[in-house]
């Protein structure tokens, strides 16, 4: 489980210094923005600038997209990554107490004071 974390932020390390590279150019060549963390995390997406770097006939994008792209098919699957998430969630809802959340008078009054104060100086 360590060394299979460990293998994730390698990978995704190395996807946000390419990511980063290809926003920069990508923005330079054709004035196109990128979202670099949803690249880094979804594999269509990324597949997607991909296909846009490669569009654009740069020799960087190119040599840039070319590196992604191997790194791309090491991206966890997202069926998986979504249940283990689902799975955490679900996990640490169970031993919730509902109520525990509830807000009390104190802490309403608490939050409002800021205001009065601020409307007290006008």
């Amino acid at each position: 489980m360590k060394a299979n974390m460990n293998h994730e932020l390698v990978l995704n390390a190395e996807a946000f210094a390419i990511a980063t590279q290809m926003y920069v150019r990508l923005r330079r060549v054709s004035a196109r923005v990128i979202d670099v963390m949803y690249l880094v995390h979804d594999k269509n997406y990324a597949k997607h600038i991909i296909e846009i770097a490669l569009a654009t006939e740069d020799t960087e994008l190119e040599r840039y997209a070319t590196r992604l792209s191997a790194l791309v098919d090491l991206y966890p699957e997202p069926e998986a990554a979504l249940d283990e998430v689902k799975d955490d969630f679900n996990g640490a809802v169970e031993g919730a107490d509902p109520y525990s959340s509830e807000v009390t008078a104190e802490e309403i009054y608490q939050a409002q004071v800021g205001h009065h104060y601020i409307g007290a100086l006008r």
